[in-house]
């Protein structure tokens, strides 16, 4: 079922039957000109909105960079998020296993990011950030929160360019139940995903969420579009296809190392006795659930080249966050801000298949995707407002870098902040006192906390994260002082999850 954001239609009157012809026509003028009117509205509407905001100044001009942007001009945007997929599970960025056949062959015409990270490590916040480019602690929607009224975002922007704007998802997070892809026109999500599964269990199922897409992009024909697609796999409860389970089953995951806390975090006894699979079996089917992520976004690519549309379609693919297996005592992805959490693939096929460069070695972050595309289109964004980067300069090698530091936040009790740069991560815990830091040339798993043996870097990473923290909406400075007075977050509407919809957060594990 469709559900428009915005549905012009007429009053519902039904037609005179019985009039004369002439009398018909004798309306005609007149409906031109309400017409031409309305027509004439509409367009000073928007030109009054576009000039609601500063521009941001587009990246300069640059032979690979002309080149990108003559390719993309007139393209589609397709956004296909694989959620809980963590970048060091799949084959392209390292992983030994055969987990993303369709992943891997894309990479080779895409530019792959190989030090990306989320802002947040569950979905709804994670989510926010990639449509709106702005952190957590700006954006402010967590929990029942929706944005904040006169929020820029990717779809209410691509729709000003002209671009159709559609969602598709079957995570209730990822969805208009929980005030996220309201500013779409059009919405498929768990709703119109269910009536096509045999169980409600399965509707997590990608194979019922690319049915619906294939539906809206055969009668989209060349209208040019905007498409977020949120699959659930590798998410759980990992229900795929028999075949994809046997792939790994029984077998020992490559490289996994478990581990423990590094402070002895209030939930330790919930994630002790809460209902899981033992290791490895667990990681097995994490990694079945992403070989049925890696076929989706195969079916996706499928379906779109056989529309005829994607040679002209500006394809990314990413991931919400990352998931844990107990590597530092963490389990699934709401606590924590390792790198088993936080670092998430990033590939972006340029129409054509341009390809400027093979892979981005710099630290790059969720809030860039947002500039980057309205760069490369050349469609205007705020400057203010908007936290992220545009990565051209990186792809089209002007530059070799686009942060000094990025930033994650989690939940927990208490949260914990990562502050990365290059060569070092600090993590700091909500209650102003536990710190870590890691030097992550000699220890990429992190785990030997040096914060003693380093004060000069932990003192640098410190006031990267204060510097930070003051430029946010509603500062974090609780991080850095256990006593600081932190003011209430501004007004916004809130959702409340129906009993339907928290069944399905339940089943998703968000519930327990």
């Amino acid at each position: 079922m469709v559900r428009p954001r915005a549905d012009f239609r007429g009053n519902g009157r039904p037609a005179v039957a019985n009039g004369s012809t002439k009398r018909r026509w004798r309306w005609m003028p007149w409906l031109v000109l309400v017409g031409l009117a309305a027509a004439t509205a509409v367009l000073l509407l928007r030109g009054r909105e576009a000039e609601t905001f500063a521009p941001a100044t587009f990246t300069g001009t640059a032979p690979k960079l002309d080149a990108l942007r003559q390719a993309a001009r007139d393209a589609n945007v397709v956004l296909a998020v694989i959620d809980a997929a963590r970048a060091d599970h799949i084959g392209c960025y390292g992983y030994l296993r055969d987990t993303t056949p369709n992943i891997d062959r894309l990479a080779k015409e895409s530019v792959r990011f190989e030090r990306h990270y989320c802002q947040h490590v569950t979905t709804k916040p994670s989510t926010v950030s990639l449509l709106t480019s702005q952190h957590t602690d700006t954006h402010l929607a967590t929990g029942n929160r929706h944005l904040l009224d006169g929020t820029f975002t990717m779809a209410g922007g691509l729709e000003r360019a002209r671009l159709r704007t559609v969602m598709f998802s079957s995570n209730p997070n990822a969805s208009p139940g929980a005030g996220i892809g309201l500013d779409f026109q059009e919405v498929f999500d768990q709703r119109d995903v269910e009536p096509l599964v045999d169980g409600w269990e399965e509707f997590t199922s990608p194979a019922a969420l690319l049915t619906l897409i294939e539906k809206w992009v055969t009668k989209q024909g060349r209208s040019r579009f905007f498409m977020y697609v949120h699959f659930d796999p590798p998410h759980q409860p990992y229900i795929q296809p028999e075949k994809m389970t046997k792939l790994f089953q029984g077998k020992q995951p490559p490289g996994f190392e478990a581990g423990d806390f590094a402070f002895p975090v209030g939930d330790r006894e919930l994630l002790r006795t809460c209902a899981r699979p033992p290791l490895p079996q667990w990681i097995n089917l994490y990694d079945a659930n992403l070989r049925y992520a890696d076929w989706a976004v195969g079916e996706l690519e499928r379906l779109l080249r056989e529309t005829g549309v994607f040679d002209n379609t500006f394809f990314i693919v990413t991931a919400d966050h990352g998931e844990a297996f107990g590597e530092h005592g963490y389990l699934w992805h709401e606590r924590g801000v390792y790198e088993e959490l936080t670092r998430i693939p990033l590939l972006i096929r340029f129409p054509g298949g341009v390809r400027p460069t093979e892979r981005v070695e710099a630290l790059t972050q969720t809030i860039d995707l947002l500039p980057t595309v309205f760069d490369t289109l050349m469609i205007p964004y705020p400057r203010e407002g908007i936290q992220g980067r545009s990565l051209l300069p990186l792809i089209t090698g002007l530059t070799d870098r686009a942060h000094d530091f990025v930033f994650c936040r989690s939940d927990g009790k208490p949260p914990s902040y990562l502050v990365r740069s290059p060569n070092w991560a600090l993590m700091l815990w909500g209650n102003g006192e536990w710190r870590a830091l890691y030097d992550l040339r000699v220890d990429p798993g992190q785990r030997r906390n040096v914060i003693e043996k380093h004060p000069d870097e932990a003192a640098e990473l410190l006031e990267a994260f204060r510097s930070f923290a003051l430029g946010q909406r509603r500062p974090p400075l609780d991080f850095l002082d256990p006593e600081a007075e932190m003011p209430p977050p501004p007004e916004a509407g809130e959702s409340e999850p129906t009993p339907q919809m928290k069944e399905r957060l339940r089943a998703l594990g968000y519930v327990r």
